[in-house]
């Protein structure tokens, strides 16, 4: 397919994931994370048929994404995705690029759903790294313009790219999430360890968090015995899979307000380097591990949000 020519989301083709059947009152609307890595004179934005990021996206979101798979059915468009030098490039050519094709196809897979997919159905807006910035973006735009998907939305989680207060100002229809149970909000954090001083290329400059343990705004520690479990998946250091193994109570989980992330004492920095994109994520910043650290309590909550959604009437 033509990079230039518009993604038919009427094709099953450029879908990941669309149920067979609707096992769950909720379905999950899934958007990965950086799955295409830029090499030599490579486009900075690939077609949505790239075998190497369809790999990749698949693969994450067996392992990541997948944490709200008890939770709602999954569906999971493919994009024309960003690499990384894209997403930081300052050039606005580039920028109107990425507008136009990147994000165009998130809304118009998103808009697809709503108007044929969802059947009426409330739902779950998650994402990841890339797939959290767009998730973001997409609430900015569409949602502005179709307020009535706020009604049908359980929560957003916006995890592993910043939210910030100016978004939050500047897009009054939108609300952070300040407890458990509440609704119709977004959830974001991003995870450190301790100590990381430098630049964290998802943590925009105003960025804040809820932890996700206790899900509170607060900086009270959580002790990792409060975590119902981490999921982590395990590389060598040419990125080849080792393992995937659940942990329970791995984690432990302290907002820190001036930088406006969620640090995590706890993990082997090095289970969470990515490997080839060292230079964009230093040691100590576990974007890695956002998903994989808070697996279960990320399961588990989005269970609670859905179960209040329910109770509220079906209330955003």
């Amino acid at each position: 397919m033509s990079q230039n020519r518009m993604t038919d989301y009427r094709n099953a083709h450029h879908w990941m994931e669309i149920p067979q059947t609707i096992d769950h009152p909720v379905d999950i609307f899934y958007l990965y994370p950086t799955a295409y890595f830029k090499t030599g004179r490579a486009p900075l934005i690939c077609d949505v048929d790239h075998p190497a990021m369809r790999a990749r996206a698949t693969e994450h979101l067996a392992y990541k994404g997948s944490a709200f798979q008890t939770v709602g059915n999954y569906f999971v468009p493919f994009y024309r995705q960003a690499c990384i030098e894209c997403l930081l490039s300052e050039d606005q050519k580039i920028f109107g690029e990425f507008i136009d094709k990147t994000c165009t196809d998130v809304q118009n897979a998103f808009t697809y759903y709503m108007e044929n997919l969802n059947g009426g159905r409330p739902f779950i807006l998650a994402g990841h790294s890339q797939g959290a910035l767009l998730g973001g973006m997409l609430l900015s735009t569409t949602f502005r313009q179709h307020p009535e998907y706020l009604d049908q939305m359980v929560a957003a989680y916006i995890i592993g790219f910043g939210i910030t207060r100016e978004y939050l100002t500047a897009n009054p229809h939108l609300h952070f999430a300040q407890g458990a149970r509440d609704t119709g909000v977004i959830i974001s954090y991003n995870t450190e360890a301790p100590g990381v001083t430098g630049q964290n290329i998802t943590l925009p400059k105003g960025s804040i968090a809820i932890n996700p343990i206790t899900w509170t705004r607060n900086t009270d520690y959580a002790p990792a015995s409060l975590s119902l479990g981490s999921h982590l998946v395990l590389r060598d250091s040419a990125g080849r899979l080792l393992s995937v193994t659940d942990r329970p109570h791995y984690a432990d989980a302290q907002i820190d307000p001036h930088r406006g992330v969620v640090l995590c004492t706890t993990a082997d920095r090095a289970d969470f380097r990515i490997v080839g994109a060292e230079h964009f994520f230093p040691e100590g910043v576990l974007h890695n591990g956002d998903y994989s650290l808070y697996y279960y309590d990320l399961r588990k909550n989005a269970q609670d949000r859905v179960a209040a959604w329910f109770e509220k009437g079906g209330l955003g």
